[in-house]
């Protein structure tokens, strides 16, 4: 059974042509990504059973975690790491889908 994999590989090749730089980092750094991009395609799986892609799920949970369940297209944004056009884009694409509800600030028609 090969213990190596597709990493180790990668670094051997690095120390062969160029055995004075340091590829420590690279043999961590490369693990993460790769564990991330498994951890990331089982997510769109779960959320996609449920109908959801993986942005709808995280502007939800946000507005799952607030205790009334209501936030600001700032707060939004702040949240889920995403520009106000995005965030536009995404509130009017939630609310065709019936997932959220646009309320107007009593105190400023702007929010």
């Amino acid at each position: 059974m090969d213990k190596h994999d597709e990493v180790d590989r990668v670094v051997a090749a690095w120390r062969t042509q160029r055995p004075d730089f340091d590829v420590e980092p690279l043999e961590i750094f490369s693990r993460f990504l790769r564990v991330n991009r498994h951890f990331t395609k089982l997510r769109k799986a779960v959320y996609a059973r449920h109908g959801l892609e993986t942005w709808e799920f995280e502007m939800l949970a946000a507005l799952r975690r607030d205790p009334a369940h209501i936030l600001t297209a700032g707060q939004l944004m702040k949240d889920t790491f995403v520009s106000s056009g995005t965030i536009t884009n995404r509130i009017d694409r939630m609310q065709d889908r019936g997932l959220v509800k646009r309320k107007s600030a009593p105190d400023d028609g702007r929010v």
